[in-house]
């Protein structure tokens, strides 16, 4: 358990650092870009009035609150502690993949959610908002990446998990 840790701590680390690199943040504007159109065109479905604007912003119509959907808003920090505690559990990497590539499907998923909520928040709860931005979110976001880990852990082979 205790070189899972510090094998754990060192890969976040590491993983961390990369995602704060310049050279990959060209990367992660075009990745939060793609978030902003999956989420406005996703919410246009049941409710046109969220528009996307440029290429990375949503607004809301009525209200005129708008989010700009920028590196802090990827998820991709989460997704890189899930991904790191996958990597460094002892299993086999057909296994790996399939947990790295279902938890940043499903935090993603949530993302998304989360973004199109963070919309109507600013705009209905505007006294609500940077509670609902800045602590409610992260958080579930960190729950769902711990969930998915313990039920991709149910899944592994029982030689590894006592």
């Amino acid at each position: 358990m205790q070189g899972f840790l510090w094998r754990y701590i060192l890969v976040v680390l590491i993983g961390l650092s990369i995602l704060e690199w310049e050279g990959i943040t060209p990367l992660i504007e075009k990745f939060c870009e793609g978030l902003a159109f999956i989420s406005g065109h996703f919410i246009q479905l049941v409710d046109s009035n969220i528009a996307l604007e440029m290429p990375n912003i949503l607004r809301h119509k009525s209200t005129h609150f708008a989010i700009a959907v920028s590196n802090e808003c990827s998820g991709l920090s989460v997704v890189w502690l899930l991904s790191a505690a996958i990597l460094v559990f002892p299993t086999n990497r057909q296994n790996k993949l399939i947990g790295i590539f279902l938890g940043f499907l499903g935090l993603q998923i949530i993302n998304i959610i989360r973004l199109i909520s963070l919309v109507y928040a600013g705009g209905l709860l505007p006294d609500w908002f940077d509670v609902i931005h800045l602590q409610f979110f992260p958080t579930l976001l960190h729950f769902m990446a711990l969930l998915l880990f313990g039920s991709w852990l149910i899944f592994q082979d029982k030689k590894y998990v006592n």
